[in-house]
């Protein structure tokens, strides 16, 4: 017991692994969740401080980067300086990473949509699933519903419960921390709202590249647990480069599933590619997909705590 307050290496295993065990065994409440405080506050301050139209893309991008920098610097600061004075700081990292940890929501969210989609109950279908998308829900069929809830239910395994992880594994709880804000931020500033486009651009392009290691990471941990060859034949096939597409392809080849496609958001149609399998998305298949992120889920934290494990050695 002593070693595990006083080695580092020990406690991160313990941080991790506590907040691992509270994601997949409780759903914390929303209303209470200090995330929905920092949403709130986010959104506020992009309302705020968001130039008019007649201001040139130069000032949004000035706004955008103050604004998050004066939300997001004093409380990572305040954090970090609380968890370093601490005589027992495992006990803040565990709140934090508890905190910040929180992909059991949308896993919640993936399960609701899998009760009631094959149920004919479709505004309810998509009232649910625009709680875990951005995109407009409203003209989904039923198809579509399935095909964007895997999607978000992917992309946001890569990018928050295996981006927290990463950068908790690389750099500690403050750096993880400091990511899901930048994460959460980037999605409350959605660049595909029309006033978002340029004041979004600062944090939605660090964030760009902030993603793609922990992404990397999960996609090659789920090409071990699913079908390599199909999974990179996919990739390398891959009609467009974008990061998105590609991931995508990845996980709608190792699923037979067709992936992508057009997306409506503020009422504005993209028309991203169709990627991965042709065979459009079944009921079953979101079963399918649901249990290969799962099976992926726990490789990424073992392979974690091997690394953190590792530091002892």
């Amino acid at each position: 017991m002593d070693a595990l307050l006083t080695d580092s290496a020990y406690q991160s295993i313990l941080v991790l692994w506590l907040a691992v065990l509270v994601d997949a065994l409780w759903r914390w409440p929303l209303s209470s969740h200090p995330l929905t405080l920092m949403r709130y506050l986010v959104k506020q301050m992009g309302a705020r401080v968001l130039p008019g139209k007649e201001y040139p893309p130069k000032q949004h991008y000035i706004s955008g980067s103050l604004a998050a920098v004066v939300l997001l610097g004093p409380l990572i600061v305040c954090l970090g300086m609380l968890v370093y004075m601490a005589e027992y700081p495992v006990f803040f990292e565990v709140v934090i990473m508890m905190t910040v940890l929180d992909f059991g929501y949308q896993r919640k969210q993936f399960g609701k949509v899998l009760t009631v989609v094959g149920k004919n109950k479709k505004v309810l279908t998509r009232e649910i699933l625009s709680t875990i998308v951005a995109r407009d829900c409203a003209r989904l069929s039923d198809v579509g519903v399935a095909k964007a809830a895997i999607e978000s239910l992917w992309l946001k395994f890569l990018y928050l419960y295996c981006g927290v992880i990463f950068y908790f594994v690389l750099a500690g709880p403050v750096a993880a921390l400091t990511y899901r804000l930048l994460l959460l931020t980037s999605w409350q500033w959605h660049y595909r709202h029309p006033a978002m486009k340029h004041f979004a651009k600062p944090i939605r392009t660090l964030m760009q590249w902030l993603v793609l290691p922990p992404a990397l990471c999960g996609a090659l941990v789920t090409l071990t647990v699913s079908h390599p060859v199909k999974g990179l034949q996919a990739v390398k096939h891959c009609p467009v480069g974008d990061k998105t597409s590609r991931l995508l392809a990845l996980f709608g080849a190792v699923n037979n599933i067709q992936l992508g496609g057009p997306a409506i958001y503020h009422n504005k149609t993209f028309r991203y590619p169709r990627v991965g399998s042709a065979e459009l998305v079944k009921y079953s298949d979101m079963i399918r997909a649901k249990r290969t992120i799962l099976s992926a889920m726990w490789v990424v934290v073992s392979i974690s705590s091997l690394l953190l494990l590792s530091k002892t050695l």
